[in-house]
């Protein structure tokens, strides 16, 4: 008999975090982009384990249908419900069931109402949690019954006045995926096309470092020599190779602040107004070298250039976290969609009468993504900030100082999220272990909270490390002639 396992939106949120295997949990290779779908065959030998298996399921399911039956009959006993109410509050734990019963009437009533997947996560809340949460409106109630976890742990300490403001700030999506969450919608052939320019620039950017490096051998070689002529033409060259690698590292960020789909169109707009602004002035730096005949025309060139960097140096580093920046947020995004997913396979393990012991781990995952929710907006407020320094006319190191913050408070977030993947590893395994047919659509629709007052890979660190390069040859441009 085989056994079918699709766990698709766990395997993408996986692979978009970091480069860790899912072969340890799937036993098979997994594709970011695709459903994930594992096949086992029992053997002969296994059959008799099998049979065992199904035997003790049998008598769990006896034991549950008769807990069942006795909380309907008190239930039954508390409140005048109908028979629905009184089957979807009957299925919840015994533990939870002790808090539910002595809820009042017409707290219970409200609660009732709510699907049984939302009844169970309010369960898990305390008593006195749960009592001023059924004094909500229905309609507030509904909105707070979608929070994750560890939002609705956090939300519901608060006083009621507190809690009910902030619930107006709360909007519910509905979504099939993690695209819906997205702050800007690119189409595919958009993104290719962003793609194939940005490996344009990181080719022509590394050309330039190659050239620039010759230039520099030929350029001491010279001067070694006394060659003025020679020094004078490999100084330009020099200076030439350095503005085209400025400018080819400004292509890149360019490209991938166009490609994110979590940077708002207007950041976007005027991230890239900025951008273009900066690779106009090199390339008029540029045809100023490139004019240059005498050696003083040389060292006013190289003053430029290197004034030039020392303004760009820092903007670079920001619009570089800007785009790591927008990379967690869509992980986040992730994380906050995989729960809901999870939710609805742990719902219909339950109506297959299948009990998975994940509610502790799912929890825990919830608070996870939460902590990099909330070091992603510090991060995000620190960015935008600098914006205001600047036009404040901010030193330099005031901005630098707080671009750092902005980038440490991003790192706790990224280690929040492996944190996070680390816990679904376990939830991952308990589940497969539990129900080998448990099986989840990417396109399943689930409800989102969007609270509507908030707000690492290879090419990330590319970014933010190859302006060293552009730093060392300015440096050694001024020094030139």
């Amino acid at each position: 008999m085989k056994n079918t396992i699709a766990l698709a939106i766990i395997a993408i949120f996986v692979f978009s975090l970091i480069p860790l295997s899912f072969a340890d949990e799937s036993g098979a290779d997994v594709n970011a982009e695709t459903a994930v779908s594992i096949q086992t065959t029992a053997s002969p030998s296994t059959q008799d384990s099998n049979a065992n298996a199904g035997a003790g399921v049998r008598g769990r399911i006896a034991v549950r249908e008769e807990l069942r039956k006795k909380n309907k009959d008190r239930l039954q006993k508390i409140a005048d419900l109908d028979k629905t109410q009184i089957e979807r509050l009957s299925r919840l734990e015994v533990k939870n069931i002790d808090k539910i019963a002595e809820l009042k009437k017409e707290r219970l009533e409200k609660l009732a109402k709510l699907s049984e997947e939302k009844i169970s996560r309010l369960a898990e809340l305390d008593k006195e949690r749960l009592e001023k949460i059924s004094d909500l409106s229905d309609e507030e109630l509904n909105k707070i019954a979608i929070l994750g976890r560890a939002r609705l742990k956090n939300l519901t300490k608060e006083n009621f006045a507190e809690l009910r403001a902030e619930l107006k700030e709360i909007k519910i999506m509905k979504i099939k995926n993690v695209f819906g969450l997205n702050e800007r919608r690119i189409s595919e052939a958009n993104i290719a096309h962003i793609r194939d320019r940005f490996e344009r620039a990181k080719e022509n950017f590394e050309k330039a470092k190659d050239d620039l490096k010759e230039a520099k051998e030929k350029l001491k070689d010279a001067r070694e020599k006394g060659n003025k002529n020679e020094t004078l033409e490999f100084a330009r060259n020099y200076l030439l190779h350095t503005s085209d690698a400025l400018i080819n590292h400004l292509e890149k960020i360019k490209t991938k602040v166009q490609e994110s789909q979590n940077i708002p169109d207007d950041t976007e707009a005027k991230i890239v107004a900025e951008i273009d602004a900066q690779i106009t002035d090199l390339n008029a730096i540029k045809a100023d070298i490139s004019a240059a005949t005498t050696k003083e025309q040389i060292k006013e060139a190289a003053k430029k250039l290197k004034a030039k960097w020392n303004r760009l140096k820092h903007l670079i580093d920001l619009h570089a976290e800007r785009v790591v920046a927008a990379r967690v947020k869509g992980i986040v995004n992730q994380g906050i969609v995989l729960e809901k997913r999870l939710d609805l396979i742990l719902q219909k393990a339950k109506d297959k009468n299948i009990t998975i012991d994940v509610s502790a781990d799912v929890t825990q995952f919830s608070e996870k993504i939460a902590a990099a929710k909330d070091k992603y907006q510090q991060a995000q407020a620190k960015l935008s900030s600098i914006i205001d320094l600047k036009l404040g006319n901010a030193t330099n190191e005031q901005i630098k100082a707080v671009a750092d913050e902005a980038k440490e408070l991003l790192k706790q977030a990224r280690d929040s999220i492996k944190e996070a993947h680390n816990v679904l590893k376990t939830i991952v395994r308990k589940i497969k272990e539990a129900d080998h047919s448990a099986d989840l659509s990417e396109e399943t629709e689930v409800e989102i909270a969007e609270e509507t007052s908030a707000d690492s890979s290879t090419d990330e660190a590319n970014i933010t490390t190859e302006t060293d390069t552009t730093a060392s040859a300015d440096d050694n441009a001024s020094a030139s002639t």
